[in-house]
C-alpha cells in the first residue's frame, strides 16, 4: 500500500474561483498599472480627477508595501457604489526555516491562534486578527484572516499564504461583519492545488 499523498507529483499551481466581477493583479508593474487604470477610469466616470490623482498615490504606496510582503498577487473585488471594498485577498509563498515545518513557522506571521483543518486537499491553517485605522480613518476597521495551505507531502516546508481583509466602519453590525468573513471563507473553500 503506498501512501497518495507522499507519492503524487509536485502542484505546479492553484486554483480559486472568485465571485463575479473580482480581478487578480499581479504585484508587478503591469499589475500596478492595470489597477490605477481600473481606478482612473472609475475617477473619470464620477468626475473627480482629485480622487484619481488621491488614488494613484495611495496605489503607489500600497504597491510598495504588498512587495516588501513579498505579495505576488492581489485579488480585487469589481467597482461598486461601496465606500469600503468589501474585500481584498493577497497570496504570497511561504518556506519555513530548516528545522521549522510550514504550521509552526506561521507563528511568525500571526500572534493570533491558528485553527487546523483536515480536509480532502489537506491541510488547511486559519487565523483571524481585528485592526483598526490610526488618524483620519480611525472609525474604520478590519477583520484580517488569514488561511495557510502547506505543499501536499510529507515534513513540506513550503505553501502558500492567503491574507484576506474585511474593511468595515465601528457601527457596522456583528452580522454584517460575519457574512463578510463567510464570503471569505467560501471563496478560500475553492482553493485547489493543480
Amino acid at each position: 500500500m503506498t501512501d497518495d499523498v507522499a507519492t503524487a507529483p509536485a502542484p505546479t499551481g492553484f486554483h480559486i474561483m472568485m465571485p463575479p466581477g473580482w480581478s487578480r493583479y499581479l504585484v508587478d508593474d503591469e499589475g500596478k498599472r492595470a489597477l490605477i487604470a481600473q481606478i482612473s477610469r472609475r475617477m473619470r466616470e464620477l468626475s473627480r480627477p482629485d480622487l484619481d490623482a488621491e488614488a494613484r498615490t495611495l496605489v503607489e504606496v500600497q504597491w510598495r508595501k504588498l512587495r516588501s510582503a513579498r505579495i505576488t498577487a492581489i485579488y480585487l473585488p469589481g467597482e461598486g457604489d461601496e465606500v469600503l471594498p468589501t474585500a481584498s485577498i493577497a497570496v504570497r509563498q511561504h518556506a519555513a526555516p530548516a528545522g521549522t515545518d510550514f504550521a509552526q513557522s506561521l507563528r511568525a506571521v500571526t500572534s493570533a491562534p491558528i485553527e487546523t483543518f483536515d480536509t480532502p486537499i489537506g491541510t488547511v491553517l486559519r487565523w483571524v486578527e481585528e485592526t483598526r485605522g490610526e488618524g483620519e480613518i480611525a472609525e474604520i476597521r478590519s477583520r484580517q484572516i488569514g488561511y495557510g495551505f502547506p505543499l501536499p507531502g510529507v515534513g513540506e516546508r513550503r505553501g502558500l499564504v492567503f491574507l484576506a481583509a474585511t474593511p468595515y466602519l465601528d457601527d457596522s453590525s456583528e452580522d454584517m461583519v460575519d457574512a463578510l468573513t463567510e464570503r471569505v471563507d467560501t471563496i478560500m473553500e475553492t482553493f485547489r492545488w493543480r
